[in-house]
């Protein structure tokens, strides 16, 4: 299934982010895709107030991956964007994760990440409207919202309503 979101800036996306956090019942693995500045880390951030934690949630793009367990679910937040290989990913310890009961939030996916089937998981691709970020609405972005079959309820039907709007 597929769901187009628009956010017109920082606190739109990261509300999404937080309705999917405040669904989520169990392991997740989240997707993130786009370009530097699309609002991945964003999304991250209301994802995190979501789920409960209390610490605020950076970029991990230096140490690659963090983890933040004070919430409902521990939410492991990582960036592949420097990775260089799967043996890079297997020793970070990502897919053990994979079939953890955490949330699992990963920038930059397609650089050597197998694909997640261990999990219900879902895909965000973050993109500039037409015009790019230079654009009239410098703050607008396009979600494109994948999930598959296996994907919870509740986080579907909280998609759902965000389409809806």
């Amino acid at each position: 299934m597929i769901t187009r979101l628009v956010s017109g800036g920082a606190n739109v996306t990261k509300g999404i982010g937080e309705a999917i956090g405040r669904a989520a019942t169990g392991p997740l693995a989240i997707m993130l895709v786009g370009d530097y500045g699309t609002g991945k880390t964003t999304f991250v951030q209301g994802l995190a107030v979501g789920l409960g934690i209390v610490e605020p949630v950076r970029s991990p793009s230096y140490n690659i991956m963090k983890r933040y367990d004070t919430g409902r679910f521990p939410l492991v937040h990582a960036d592949l964007y420097r990775t260089r290989s799967n043996p890079d990913i297997e020793e970070l310890g990502i897919l053990d994760i994979l079939t953890a009961h955490g949330i699992l939030a990963i920038e930059w996916p397609g650089r050597y990440l197998p694909p997640v089937q261990e999990m219900p998981n879902i895909s965000i691709n973050f993109s500039y409207p037409p015009g790019g970020p230079e654009g009239e609405s410098v703050d607008r972005r396009n979600l494109e919202i994948n999930w598959v079959d296996d994907c919870p309820p509740a986080i579907v039907g909280v998609l759902r309503a965000l389409a809806a709007r």
